[in-house]
């Protein structure tokens, strides 16, 4: 096992006839080829990477029965991809230690992780500034954790600074780190699905972070909480930021179960003004989030994450898409997108799988059986790009081998390997556990991912906007401040370059401030620093 050192090593990593008889002669048949669609996205199951069952215990309520996750982040700074997944009432947690070639190795007994809680949805963040991850723990009815990473010290170790961070939440199912207030330090932030409150109460959703290892509640003095509220209950699952109006900082989309799902307005003051439009944002049971510009036109367009063939007063939805019109304004393009049908849809992610350009959805889904259908068995998701100027998408996962059938919940994409395509792993809350997907998709594509080191205290530069533009395509994509349902992808970001080898590359900083580069070779790991 390679030792657990902190050595802020960021990777460039290249990947990189004639006639017969008396019968007049005859001209050759013209022979037209039939028209080379684009190859199909495939993906094998690795069963040798070394990543075992991580969730253990019976779950018998709703809320237990919706939990666990995984966190995806380069937790040692050495390049690649680490995983922590939360382990349930019998199960310890696992922090799985990329070896470099997309394998893992389970750490977390040796840098004290290996807690039993009946976790949920963690999260990693630099809530310090001294540029490496720390790591947020949610929990089902029982205690949450903070933890400072203390990796680069003699005696490598998470330490558990909880008791005197002044968090106290109950039912912490999905968790961020972002900045909202525009300090330079992430604050947290926490979904409670099924938590009872009384009109006006506190949530216990925004922590700001005070700069000192300790959060202050202002789940109401930011306007969240009332804006969650529905009669006396919290229904919130999926909370992420992003840039919908353009204007510099992170608005909060916020997926939540019965209807409740809400847009949430930055005002740039610390506070969030609710603009949620009733008529487009008609999710009935918001769950997981994906947000990504799927049509490139330069801003974010939302998927959340429902449940199919739920009848609700007659009406009959599934997941949805939501296109941004500019100005945080979204028109609901699901029909059209053919979308809808992801069976009980939980966590998503948006990534170009295929690298051409276009930005794909996965998803995983699962429940118990029901009168109305089996939710049991139902395959995960997996809905290719297919649009031009549109958004359009083909349901593939049983062509392309993405096909799990687990009790699936959450679900993180990044490139294991460092071989220049997107690999997916899951996190099942039954007996299959773990699963992982690698990408062998057959492409001559190009591909280009970046990772930010910022100045200040969010040296990550979660909340970044970064546009690459060829020949072909202008992307953009925004980095960190999202959740997929109880996780979250890791602290980069991947561009499909198609068959262009160079690219132009513009990061808009949290702080307002533009670096630019242009003709950048693709098919590597480009680190970008902030000058």
């Amino acid at each position: 096992m390679r030792p657990i050192l902190f050595t802020f090593a960021f990777l460039l990593v290249g990947c990189g006839g004639g006639g017969g008889g008396g019968s007049p002669a005859q001209p050759p048949p013209v022979v037209v080829p039939p028209e080379e669609g684009p190859a199909e996205i495939i993906f094998t199951r690795d069963l040798n990477a070394g990543l075992r069952r991580a969730f253990g215990g019976e779950p018998e309520s709703d809320i237990a029965f919706s939990s666990g996750g995984v966190a995806a982040s380069d937790v040692d700074g050495d390049g690649d991809i680490d995983l922590l997944f939360v382990g349930g009432d019998s199960e310890p947690n696992h922090l799985y230690q990329n070896q470099g070639d997309g394998t893992f190795i389970d750490v977390a007994a040796d840098v004290g992780l290996d807690i039993v809680n009946w976790a949920s949805g963690p999260a990693f963040g630099d809530i310090d500034g001294d540029g490496d991850l720390d790591l947020f723990i949610g929990a089902i009815d029982d205690l949450v954790f903070l933890f400072e990473n203390r990796l680069n010290e003699v005696e490598a170790s998470f330490v558990d600074i909880t008791a005197d961070s002044g968090i106290t939440v109950s039912n912490a199912v999905s968790s961020t780190f972002f900045d909202y207030d525009g300090d330079g330090y992430l604050d947290l932030f926490v979904t409670h699905w099924g938590t009872k409150r009384q009109p006006g109460e506190d949530t216990e959703t925004v922590w700001r972070n005070n700069g000192n290892y300790t959060f202050e509640n202002r789940s109401i003095e930011t306007g969240v909480a009332s804006g969650l509220l529905e009669a006396d209950t919290d229904w919130s699952f999926t909370m992420s930021f992003s840039d919908i109006d353009a204007d510099g900082d992170g608005d909060l989309l916020m997926a939540s179960d019965f209807e409740t799902s809400q847009v949430l307005l930055n005002n740039g003051d610390g506070t969030f003004s609710n603009i949620t439009d009733q008529d487009v944002i008609i999710d009935q049971a918001g769950m997981g989030s994906a947000i990504g510009d799927f049509d490139n036109d330069g801003d974010m367009d939302w998927f959340v994450t429902s449940i199919y063939n739920l009848d609700i007063n007659g009406e009959l939805f599934g997941n949805r898409l939501y296109r941004n019109e500019g100005e945080g304004v979204f028109t609901d393009v699901t029909d059209d997108s053919a979308t809808a049908d992801g069976s009980w849809g939980w966590g998503a992610c948006a990534a170009d799988f295929d690298n051409d350009t276009r930005i794909d959805l996965a998803h995983v889904n699962g429940w118990r059986e029901r009168p109305d259908k089996d939710y049991v068995t139902d395959r995960a998701r997996l809905f290719r790009n297919i649009g031009e100027s549109s958004i359009q998408f083909d349901e593939r996962s049983t062509e392309s081998g993405f096909d799990d059938q687990g009790q699936g919940r959450g679900i993180a994409c990044f490139d294991a390997e460092r071989d220049g395509d997107i690999d997916i792993v899951i996190s099942n809350i039954n007996n299959d556990g773990v699963v992982f997907y690698r990408n062998e998709t057959d492409t001559s594509n190009h591909y280009l991912a970046i990772r930010l080191i910022a100045t200040g205290m969010n040296a990550f530069g979660v909340g970044a906007h970064i546009t690459v533009t060829t020949n072909d395509s202008s992307q953009v994509r925004e980095l960190g401040g999202t959740n997929n349902f109880v996780s979250h992808n890791p602290f980069e970001v991947h561009f499909g370059l198609g068959a262009a080898t160079r690219a132009d590359v513009t990061v808009r900083w949290p702080n307002g401030e533009t670096t630019m580069l242009t003709a950048v070779d693709a098919d590597q790991l480009l680190t970008i620093n902030q000058e």
